[in-house]
């Protein structure tokens, strides 16, 4: 039976469409698609560098990358509205996934230790989680601009696994990217790959398209 249960938040959690995706759109509707693959691209070189030059917020890995872009594209550099964006985007657009609710609630009542680990900005996402009273079920946080790092970095695992008691086998991770299965490997414990559309792209020790399934796996793990 898992006693602790760590989780990603966006795509996990809660859905919402991507700040690029936002950014691109904003920058020339009419080549959204290109500006926002180059973006994407951009961000992620500089995301998943395992030794950058110094650590880069979310916000300001947007700003970033909307200059360059703004450059690339030759078109109107919105960078300085990247906050105003990201936050935008959050409040305005995300929602809970509806098994999200459920499975905190039934997680907690089985006494289960839950865990937030996330790549993201806390001023955002400590408010976003406060305002859709998501807050009061994590025991602890994790986020990047906090330690300072992203999944899956060495900082990263090593704050996560002060988290972690012994059985080690009793613990999951539950996230939807590669970063989140990477993490869960170099902590030691298991991990669940969750797609709602059943469309599995990287190696997890569980795939489930709903967060219910965790309780199966939880007999399995027995």
């Amino acid at each position: 039976m898992f006693h602790t249960v760590f989780f990603d938040v966006g795509g996990t959690l809660i859905a919402g469409e991507s700040s690029l995706k936002v950014i691109a759109r904003e920058m020339d509707g009419f080549r959204e698609e290109e500006i926002f693959r180059y973006l994407v691209d951009e961000f992620m070189k500089i995301y998943l560098d395992p030794k950058p030059a110094r650590f880069y917020s979310i916000k300001e890995l947007l700003a970033l990358t909307a200059k360059m872009a703004a450059e690339h594209f030759d078109v109107a550099d919105i960078s300085g509205r990247a906050v105003e964006i990201y936050r935008r985007n959050h409040f305005d657009n995300d929602y809970i996934f509806d098994d999200t609710l459920p499975t905190l609630n039934k997680l907690r009542s089985d006494n289960v230790k839950i865990i937030l680990i996330s790549d993201a900005d806390a001023d955002v996402l400590l408010e976003q989680l406060e305002l859709c009273g998501l807050m009061r079920y994590f025991e602890a946080t994790i986020i990047s601009n906090m330690v300072q790092a992203y999944k899956p970095s060495d900082k990263t695992v090593a704050e996560a696994l002060k988290h972690c008691r012994e059985p080690k086998d009793g613990i999951l991770l539950v996230g939807d990217t590669e970063v989140d299965m990477q993490t869960a490997r170099k902590m030691k414990i298991k991990s669940a790959l969750i797609n709602r559309n059943g469309h599995f792209k990287h190696e997890a020790d569980y795939y489930i398209k709903d967060l219910s399934e965790i309780f199966q796996l939880k007999e399995n793990n027995n």
